[in-house]
């Protein structure tokens, strides 16, 4: 399980949440989420067991309320990869949905992997309305050589440059590592240039260069 995966619990799943007290309206909330299947978020595991850290975004009608969930990982059904863009489109208007395919197939003609977290996949797994007029669009892109990483970071800026609104998301290292792939683009020529990386467990600064290495390890053990 990694970060953005998607996690179902048992529909009856005990579980604890530090953001609302036991029987109000956003524990209720969460309770009637767990039950109708749908499925939770994956947070930052801390280290040294204990129970899972998931997360979950409720509707605008609900102010996008979001609620930490801790969760027995015995309760755990099922987990599933961030949603596929095609599964997202229709939330979309047309202009912005073929923006994204044509993303989509770029990242499947270099083997890459793309997935959609936030508002847009929200609403794609409810049904039910998360996104403003201000929403970007948050996409998990993973990659494991040094070509695919410079294939998409042309593609996401591509992409950018024909939406209306913002396109946001990280570049995932084959080591868990990801980083903000605006951030990245921008000191893509810099090695020694430092960027917020979100490890598995752990956030800190590192150099490019300690990221590209990765990639690097990767091909030579492919």
């Amino acid at each position: 399980m990694r970060r953005h995966d998607l996690v179902y619990l048992d529909r009856d799943a005990a579980f604890e949440t530090p953001c609302a007290a036991t029987g109000d309206s956003w524990w209720q909330a969460a309770r009637d989420w767990i039950a109708a299947g749908r499925p939770l978020v994956a947070a930052r595991q801390p280290g040294g067991g204990g129970p899972l850290l998931l997360g979950l975004s409720l509707p605008l009608k609900q102010q996008r309320k979001r609620l930490t969930i801790h969760v027995d990982r015995q309760a755990v059904a099922g987990i599933d990869a961030p949603l596929a863009i095609a599964r997202c489109c229709s939330r979309l208007p047309a202009a912005e949905a073929d923006v994204l395919c044509r993303l989509a197939e770029r990242a499947a003609a270099c083997s890459a992997r793309l997935g959609v977290f936030g508002s847009l996949a929200w609403e794609t797994l409810s049904g039910e309305d998360y996104r403003h007029a201000d929403s970007d669009i948050d996409l998990i892109c993973d990659v494991a050589t040094l070509e695919q990483l410079d294939t998409m970071l042309a593609a996401l800026q591509l992409a950018a440059g024909e939406l209306r609104c913002r396109l946001d998301g990280e570049l995932r290292f084959p080591d868990g590592d990801a980083v903000a792939w605006r951030e990245f683009a921008a000191h893509r020529e810099n090695p020694t240039a430092q960027v917020l990386v979100k490890g598995p467990h752990e956030v800190g600064l590192r150099p490019v260069q300690s990221l590209l290495v990765s990639l690097d390890e990767a091909c030579c053990h492919a």
